[in-house]
């Protein structure tokens, strides 16, 4: 690992000097965060999203199954910040096109200036999982040490698509990142119970008891 270009990400992301150019981000941050947290705005999403419900990643060696353990919810969610090869080889994906997809993105990360927030959970069918922003903390990024903290909302899927209220899917979300790191001792995630004002789709019966709306703007799975 060439450790020179490295650190030069990292201290610009540290210090907040750098404009952090050069990543095609197809989001950009608009909340704004205490002095101490740094809104990452040239980031990269890959986002994804299993129907059947299974796991996507595990740090295992062979993912759960669904089959033969009904407490694989747990089981699906995920959280890793990979900011080397060796995280990246330490981590099995399902052999579905969703897992691919995820794999194949982490796979593609420059490590000599990039890093990845790797995050994957359970949502209900008819509901979606909306990207909003991701931050890092200063101070530990400036000893070496990336710990990210992404923001997420939900919201109702279109009225078009065919779903099963009772139903669980499982969605997945790579966040490239243009900064470099040593390790990482910790991450953050929050999740809004909605993504904005409004109604629920006129396919949704009123009665039935959801407490979001629908959506505006992001990248979803």
């Amino acid at each position: 690992m060439t450790d020179v270009p490295r650190r030069r990400a990292l201290l610009a992301a540290a210090a907040g000097l750098a404009a952090l150019t050069g990543c095609a981000g197809r989001e950009t941050a608009t909340n704004s965060y205490p002095s101490s947290e740094r809104p990452i705005d040239d980031h990269e999403v890959e986002s994804v999203r299993d129907e059947g419900g299974r796991a996507l990643v595990t740090a295992a060696d062979e993912l759960p199954s669904l089959s033969a353990d009904e407490r694989a919810l747990q089981h699906r969610s995920a959280r890793r910040v990979l900011v080397a090869e060796d995280d990246l080889a330490a981590l099995t994906f399902a052999e579905t096109p969703p897992g691919e997809t995820l794999r194949s993105f982490c796979a593609e990360t420059e490590f000599d200036a990039e890093s990845v927030y790797l995050l994957a959970m359970p949502i209900e069918a008819c509901r979606a999982v909306r990207f909003r922003s991701v931050r890092v903390e200063r101070r530990p990024l400036a000893e070496g040490d990336l710990q990210p903290h992404a923001a997420f909302c939900r919201a109702y899927r279109p009225a078009d698509v065919d779903c099963e209220l009772d139903a669980t899917h499982t969605v997945g979300f790579a966040i490239r990142m243009p900064v470099a790191a040593d390790r990482s001792r910790g991450s953050g995630r929050r999740m809004s119970g909605s993504c904005g004002p409004g109604a629920p789709p006129a396919a949704f019966n009123a009665s039935d008891a959801f407490d979001a709306s629908a959506a505006s703007g992001g990248e979803d799975a």
